[in-house]
């Protein structure tokens, strides 16, 4: 028996199959085109998006050499936020619209000027940014009015495949809470949110919510000729991926940070209270994975996508005959060259989007005529670091109420960068075993889901394995922490000059 875990990113769409024991048999990943019809649009065609889901469940199948029906129950987790517009037949009515989307960035500053914002904030405790449904909504009620006449359901991406899967319309909790358009306390959409956005109209086309473990429906004849995957087989409702991996991490509780450290520097805990102020909240807030917390969350695209353009500009046109594991193995040796206290350099990871500023970008500040490219390597990778511990201090609690901090992507795969991180935060890091956790995160719900595992701790304990556990080293501590004042100078520094360049 296997579970099969879809992941739909916002750069790569990702299956993977693993047993019951966490062990990743196959993985299958993708890409397609994301269309900028104009500045700040992001888009994809909903279709395409559906043939790529295809294309990695039937690659992974076959990777894995296994036959559908071996397939015991399946799941789904995607990027929070953007939408997808159905008609009454289910048909797309618009291109899909990305988490990264900014068109509407101006109705953002709208209502949180004129006190909107805080009217909806008892029932979302959140405040809103651009690609969120809150906002997209009021935005296409205005510029494209024909396109919400035309729409039945209104759902994310993550549950649009799901649909495609099952022929089923649903939406999921920890996905729906994101969008500042849920009641955090009832669990449901509320009709007091869309009246006080100007959006009534679309309250009912909202797909009813389900909890992330519930079976939304079963694989149909249809999905079953095109992916290879067995009619009848269940599917699990999903997660948001911030949840998904989470849940891969084995975070059970508030006693755990968990780090990811992938294309997105993602931080986050489990807290059972949450602001109920505007004017204290501090992080993202919505619903968990486990029924009784909320997930705090602080993240940005200021992660290790910065050193593969590090690699891709400045080390791998010099080291075309090696492989890219061989690549970063000489990456490391560079980094251990150099000693902490040796490497004045500083990096600062803004080459994709920015912690501070929102037209800041990356920069290498307090270079001299003596440092080389270890010196750089060194500042690339303590600067992601950095990094991660600029949002784990945003999320405003103390690192010794942590017993420890879970580990994933990128950074985890690497030594060094793992150990460098563990001495700059001083508490103890675990890292994972190699794989996919958003996939495996996905598959782990539709193990409950499907009757397999008795609920998420059953499943964390037969599906999570640490691969490595680091120990902060205190000689380290007080170099770190000048070197961290430095690093958050520098943040304050490319924030002015982004004021002074406007």
């Amino acid at each position: 028996m296997y579970l099969l875990g879809i992941d739909n990113g916002g750069s790569d769409i990702k299956c993977a199959v693993y047993d019951l024991n966490g062990k990743e048999l196959a993985i299958s990943r993708t890409q397609i085109p994301m269309n900028i019809p104009e500045a700040g649009f992001t888009e994809r065609d909903v279709e395409n998006v559906w043939e790529a889901n295809v294309k990695v469940i039937k690659a992974v199948l076959k990777k894995a050499e296994i036959p559908g029906e071996d397939v015991v129950a399946i799941g789904v987790t995607g990027y929070g936020n953007g939408m997808v517009l159905l008609d009454e037949e289910g048909k797309p009515v618009y291109p899909a619209i990305i988490s990264t989307d900014e068109r509407a960035s101006s109705y953002c500053k709208k209502i949180r000027e004129d006190g909107t914002e805080k009217k909806i904030f008892p029932y979302t405790l959140q405040t809103t940014w651009a690609a969120q449904p809150a906002v997209l909504l009021p935005w296409f009620r205005d510029h494209k009015p024909e396109v919400l006449e035309k729409t039945k359901w209104i759902m994310s991406m993550k549950d649009y495949i799901r649909f495609r899967l099952t022929g089923k319309v649903a939406g999921e909790i920890t996905d729906a809470s994101s969008g500042c358009l849920v009641n955090l306390d009832t669990r449901r959409y509320d009709r007091r949110i869309f009246e006080i956005l100007g959006i009534e109209d679309c309250y009912s086309k909202m797909p009813k919510i389900l909890e992330s473990t519930d079976i939304s429906g079963y694989v149909t004849k249809e999905a079953e000729k095109m992916t290879g995957l067995t009619e009848g087989t269940p599917v699990a409702a999903g997660y948001f991926d911030i949840d998904a991996n989470a849940l891969a991490s084995g975070v059970l509780s508030d006693q755990e940070l968990c780090l990811i450290a992938g294309t997105w520097s993602i931080n986050e805990y489990l807290s059972k209270e949450a602001p109920r102020e505007i004017e204290k909240k501090k992080n993202t807030v919505t619903l968990s994975y486990m029924k009784d917390y909320y997930i705090m969350e602080d993240s940005t695209p200021t992660s290790a996508s910065n050193l593969n353009w590090y690699l891709n500009h400045f080390v791998r046109p010099e080291k075309q005959e090696l492989s890219a594991d061989e690549i970063y193995i000489v990456c490391n040796k560079q980094v251990e060259s150099v000693k902490p206290e040796e490497c004045k350099v500083i990096f600062v990871p803004y080459l994709f989007g920015s912690a501070t500023h929102e037209n800041a970008h990356g920069a290498f500040l307090n270079l001299t005529g003596g440092d080389d490219k270890s010196v750089m390597l060194r500042a690339v990778y303590e600067g992601i670091a950095f990094s991660s511990m600029h949002h784990v201090y945003n999320l405003k609690r103390s690192l010794e109420t942590y017993s420890k901090a879970r580990l994933s992507g990128g950074i985890s795969n690497s030594e060094v960068w793992s150990q460098m991180l563990c001495d700059a935060l001083q508490i103890p890091i675990e890292t994972l075993e190699a794989g996919e956790p958003g996939a495996k995160g996905a598959a782990m719900c539709a193990g409950v889901a499907g009757g397999v595992f008795k609920n998420l701790e059953d499943a964390v304990e037969h599906m999570v394995h640490v691969g490595k556990v680091y120990k902060p080293r205190s000689e380290y501590k007080e170099i770190y922490a000048e070197k961290f004042a430095r690093y958050e100078a520098a943040l304050a520094a490319v924030d002015l000059l982004a004021e002074k360049l406007q």
